[in-house]
Parts: structure tokens; C-alpha cells; sequence
């Protein structure tokens, strides 16, 4: 059926049932029908079928798309010849039509989705820091040994961040300041009794480096209460000799854990060597998607596709193993369409750990990555917008899932996502003739095709309202983060997505500007760069960023982006570290995309075939000029 209509009337009464249409209702209805031939019969059936489809209303929807953007971004210097720039293929235009169950009828409605993904070309060339150690996708499917990879890789990141503190505390002895020394050692014994709180992991460990692990950190907790002990006798030579003991023995489970997981000192770890070569070719980094549907729901209090289609079950139509058995939906009220319910929208693979995946009900075990390393998600509000990155469990603005609002924008506030909450979208923000929902953002481990282990990275989704149809607009992201030394990923937005209704003439001329439709807003920058991703060195007055966003190194010393990624940052900011006003360290790295890219919707086109709002939707950044 190519051709809807938004019409809508009352379902036709029953004698068997009042919310269900029959033949016999719809003879009563249309008077005596003659069914004496074949045709007759066929004539019924589509009678029927064309009464159940009005029982449900509106039924017609048109594709949607991210603007693929144009024009080069620009910074306070006037921009940065590191800066990399990632466009997104040419959209995968597909007719993805879902069924809801209307007046005894499967009632086929309209459905489009496009998607994209964003490849780069030597992801590891365009940054001259450092890979890190931080990540581990954990086994692979129905693989229960992961060796005790992940256990090593945790206790890595906590042996480090123990050395940092362990530095202060000897740099504050060694200057016999009183005050200072105090504060570093309490920081480095509160870390260690940290440490030792996740003795479990240890004991998990199935290495021979981990053995010693325990003993060491205990006996590096009483050296370091040992220091405080002498510091506050006035013994500064005791002091040092007590700091300098506990500095061997942690730089020692450092160096006997590295050489465990990197056997040939390249420092990369051999279980990811394969990953970071992945990174050297032209590595998938990120996708995005839209999907439109009418905004359905059967006359009285009948199934509306709105109300079904809840956060926590559209995550589970992108999480999961793709093409799993009994994937296809046919026992509920409403159906989706094959491609969405089995998990092929987008061409990679997309698992979750075990504290969001225990709150999706819809995904089998099987797809929570078990031994992942854990990666949660913070949220920085500015005074013009926001700003999403992954972060350490270790943070405690940290969430394992993050919702944002757009309102974040306007006043500077974020709102963290209690991860029990997933059965509305929240609050929603008027953009044009559109309303925006606030956005989920999941850590996910993201397997595109051909690549060897899974990559850490950031899941994002809203809801949009628009021309009486529901546009479920998101993407992943890699987390750069997790991969690389004093880099993050920056998630941003500074408003609600700019939804633009494009006819096929505005596709034809071109006439669409979405800047004139921004308003309210200091930095518009995303209605030029759209949805490209950027790599480049932070500059916080660059015009791909939010207004008010934080330099690094923040005035008010409290944490950003690049001090979270890791225990060994967050110990850094502890300790004065991060930042070195005397000599400020060089930009850190950044790989920037927007939550809030503007959405080009086609519209005007009720009475277009299928075959025209194909093409349409393949061409709708056409319609910018």
C-alpha cells in the first residue's frame, strides 16, 4: 500500500466484540454486497482491510535524515591543521513498515529509516598522543574465559592511579610542607583503602601476577599510614623512606602487570594489537540513524505506537545479537518491521554490560558483554548547551546511562537518567513545528563489520514529533576516551535538534536555510557542520562547540571532560596534576559530534509512491542551501 491518508474515523460497530470489525458489521454498514463471485470476495477483503486501517487513523509517513552538513569548522585561532574531518556515506534509504493489530486486522502502516555510517581513513594518525589501557570488550560470545584480562586491565587503571598519589605525597615530603603533605596522604590512603575494596576483583584474577596484588596494596596502605604518622611527628626523612617503599612496590605491580598484558613492549596490550591495526585502516568510528512512523493508535484506548514504543524497547531494537532467533515480533498489539526488530538497521553489532543490559528486558543475556570494562557516561552542563562524554565508574557524577534534555541548554543544568526509569521519554522541547524528547546516552561496545574486537563507544537516541509522525533519531559514537590518552569524546548540543520539513521542490532548488530557523541560540555552528564528526585539539571557543563550554583546565578546578576518562585522571585532578598553572599543558584531543544535528524530514508527500520518497529520502541535504 503506497499511497495514506491522515483520515480518521470510528471503528465500525460489532456484535461480537465492541473494538473488533467484522464482515457482518461491515455488511450492516454498507448494506446487501453481493458475494457471488471470486472478486466479490476480494472486494471484501479489501473493504476490511481499508476499514481497519481507518479504525487506526493517520497511517502515512515520509523518510527523515540527518543533514549531512557542509563548510570546514572554525576556531578562536582560526583553525587547526590537525583538525580531521569525518563526513558521514550516502544514506541507506529503506521502506520499514510496521503492523499494529486493529479491528481483527494486521494493519500495515508506513515506516522509513535511513542510516549512515562514518569511516575514517588512519584513525591513529590524526592524534599524537598515546593508545591507553583502559578498555577491554571482554570474551566474545559464549567465550566465559576472558583469562583475566579485564581483571588486570581494572587493577592497571587503579596501580596508576595509586602512583599518582603516591608522586604528591613524595613531592609534598620532599618540600616539608606540613599542610600539603597532610592532604596528599590522606588522599593516597583514602585511594588504597579504595583499592582494597574491590579485593573480589583481585581474587578473581586467574594470573600469577595477581597474587602478590593483595598483599602488596595492603602493605602500601601501611606505608603510606606510616608516612602520615611521621609527617605528624615532624620526621620527614621517615616520611620519604615509608613514600619511597610504597612507590616501588606499586610502580613494581605496574611494570609485572603491563609486561603480563603487553608481551612485546610495544605498549599496546596483545589482546587489543588488533584493534588499534583496525584503527590504522579506514576504521568505522560511528553511525546514525532515523526512523519515522505515523503516529498511530487505534480509536478509544486501543495500542498507540507512541505509547508502545518506549525508550527501553526502541534501545533493545539496536542492542543485541543481530538476526537472533525469534527476533521477528508477532504475538504483540504492534509489530515492527523485520530490520528494526532483528537488529539490521546499522551494519555493526551493539553490546552492553551488565548494568545497563540487566535493566533491558528485551535482550537475552547472551548479548550483555560480561568481563567488558566499565565505562558509564557524565554530563556537563554550559551556559549555552551541553556536553556528554564517557567516564569512569570511579566519578561519582557518573552514570551507567545519561538522559539530557534540551533545556540543559538554556540553563546550564543536566539531568542524570535513574536507570529504572525507561518507559517514558521525559520532558519535550518545541523546535519549529517540531517537539524533541530528551536523549539517552548508553556506553556500548560497537563491533563493525570487519573489525577483530568490539570498540568502546556511545549509543544516543530521542524521539521527535513532527507532521503527525514519530522520528526516532540517534547513532553510536567511538569512545575515544577509552582508547587513547588525554582524549574524549564530546557529545554535544546547544538546543533541541532543528527539525526542517523539506518538500520535493525544496530538494529540486535548494531553499531550505536552516540557519533562519535557530533562534535563541550564541553558537548555531551545527547548522553548517550538521552531522560530521570532528577530530581536533580542544579549543573551547570553536564553533562547533556550545556556548559557554569550559576550557580544560576549568577556572573553578572543579572536573571536566578529559579528568574523568580514567581513576588515573580523576587521581590527577586530585592531586593538582591535571593542570599546571605555571605551565599549562598542551590541548588535549577531542572527537566532537552533535546530538542535536539538524533533521531534514520530507514533507508534502501523503499522496507520493514509495518509489519517490525513496529517492526523496536519499537526497533531503539536497534541499539546504
Amino acid at each position: 500500500m503506497n499511497d495514506r491518508t491522515g483520515t480518521t474515523i470510528e471503528a465500525a460497530d460489532s456484535t461480537d466484540s465492541p473494538s473488533r470489525v467484522t464482515r457482518r458489521a461491515v455488511l450492516a454498514a454498507g448494506g446487501a454486497v453481493a458475494l457471488g463471485s471470486l472478486a466479490g470476495c476480494t472486494a471484501l477483503d479489501g473493504l476490511v482491510d481499508r476499514v481497519g486501517a481507518e479504525a487506526v487513523g493517520t497511517t502515512g509517513a515520509s523518510p527523515a535524515a540527518f543533514y549531512d552538513g557542509s563548510g570546514a569548522p572554525s576556531s578562536s585561532d582560526g583553525g587547526n591543521e590537525r583538525t580531521a574531518v569525518y563526513r558521514s556515506d550516502p544514506v541507506d534509504v529503506r521502506y520499514v513498515p510496521p503492523t499494529l493489530q486493529a479491528a481483527s486486522r494486521d494493519v500495515e502502516l508506513d515506516g522509513w529509516s535511513t542510516s549512515a555510517s562514518t569511516k575514517a581513513q588512519d584513525y591513529n594518525a590524526t592524534r599524537s598522543n598515546k593508545p591507553t589501557s583502559i578498555w577491554w570488550p571482554g570474551p566474545g560470545d559464549g567465550d566465559a574465559d576472558a583469562d583475566g584480562i579485564d581483571d588486570l586491565v581494572d587493577l592497571l587503571d587503579i596501580e596508576r592511579s595509586l602512583l599518582v598519589y603516591a608522586d604528591a605525597a613524595i613531592e609534598a615530603v620532599d618540600e616539608q610542607a606540613t599542610d600539603d603533605a597532610t592532604a596528599t596522604l590522606d588522599a593516597f590512603i583514602n585511594a588504597t583503602t579504595k583499592a582494597l575494596k574491590k579485593g573480589d576483583r583481585i581474587e578473581r584474577c586467574s594470573t600469577d601476577v595477581c597474587g602478590p596484588i593483595q598483599e602488596n596494596m595492603e602493605t602500601v596502605q601501611q606505608r603510606a599510614g606510616d608516612a602520615d604518622d611521621a609527617v605528624d611527628a615532624g620526621e620527614w626523612d621517615a616520611a620519604m623512606r615509608s613514600l619511597q617503599e610504597a612507590r616501588r612496590i606499586v610502580q613494581g605491580d605496574i611494570d609485572d602487570i603491563f609486561d603480563d598484558l603487553d608481551s612485546d613492549g610495544d605498549g599496546i596490550s596483545d589482546s587489543m594489537e588488533s584493534l588499534y591495526d583496525y584503527l590504522d585502516g579506514e576504521p568505522t568510528i560511528g553511525e546514525r540513524f532515523v526512523v519515522s512512523l505515523p503516529d498511530a493508535q487505534v480509536r478509544g484506548d486501543g495500542p498507540a505506537l507512541a505509547a508502545e514504543l518506549t525508550p527501553e524497547r526502541v534501545l533493545t531494537y539496536f542492542v543485541g545479537e543481530r538476526d537472533a532467533e525469534g527476533c521477528v515480533e508477532s504475538d504483540r498489539d504492534i509489530a515492527v518491521h523485520r530490520d528494526l526488530a532483528c537488529r539490521n538497521l546499522l551494519t555493526s553489532t551493539l553490546e552492553v554490560g551488565d548494568a545497563v543490559g540487566s535493566q533491558l528486558r528485551g535482550i537475552d543475556k547472551k548479548d550483555i558483554r560480561r568481563g567488558m570494562t566499565a565505562r558509564n557516561v557524565a554530563a556537563f552542563g554550559t551556559s549555552g548547551g551541553v556536553v556528554v562524554t564517557g567516564a569512569s565508574p570511579d566519578f561519582d557524577g557518573s552514570e551507567p546511562m545519561a538522559r539530557v534534555t534540551a533545556k540543559c541548554c538554556y540553563d546550564g543544568q543536566t539531568s542524570p537518567l535513574i536507570i529504572q526509569e525507561l518507559e517514558a521519554w521525559g520532558g519535550e522541547t518545541t523546535s519549529g513545528k517540531g517537539a524533541v524528547s530528551e536523549t539517552f546516552v548508553v556506553p556500548v561496545a560497537a563491533t563493525p563489520p570487519d573489525c577483530p574486537l568490539p570498540l568502546p563507544a556511545l549509543l544516543y537516541v530521542c524521539r521527535i514529533r513532527h507532521d503527525d509522525q514519530l522520528l526516532y533519531v540517534g547513532g553510536w559514537q567511538i569512545d575515544d576516551g577509552a582508547l587513547y590518552e588525554d582524549s574524549a569524546t564530546l557529545l554535544t548540543a546547544d538546543g533541541p535538534n532543528v527539525v526542517a520539513g523539506v518538500s520535493r521542490s525544496d530538494i529540486e532548488e535548494g531553499g531550505v536555510d536552516l540557519q533562519s530557523r535557530v533562534t535563541g541560540r550564541k553558537r548555531p555552528g551545527r547548522t553548517t557542520y550538521a552531522n560530521v564528526t570532528l577530530s581536533a585539539p580542544y579549543d573551547p571557543n570553536a564553533d562547533y562547540l556550545p556556548a559557554g563550554a569550559y576550557p580544560a583546565c576549568r577556572d573553578d578546578g572543579d572536573l571536566y571532560c578529559w579528568g574523568v576518562q580514567s581513576r588515573e585522571a580523576l587521581a590527577r585532578h586530585d592531586t593538582g596534576d591535571d593542570c599546571n598553572d605555571t605551565e599549562p599543558p598542551r590541548p588535549p584531543s577531542c572527537v566532537v559530534t552533535a546530538l542535536d544535528a539538524p533533521v531534514l524530514h520530507l514533507v508534502e508527500a501523503a499522496d507520493a509512491s514509495n518509489d519517490v520518497k525513496f529517492k526523496a529520502g536519499a537526497e533531503l541535504s539536497k534541499a539546504v542551501n
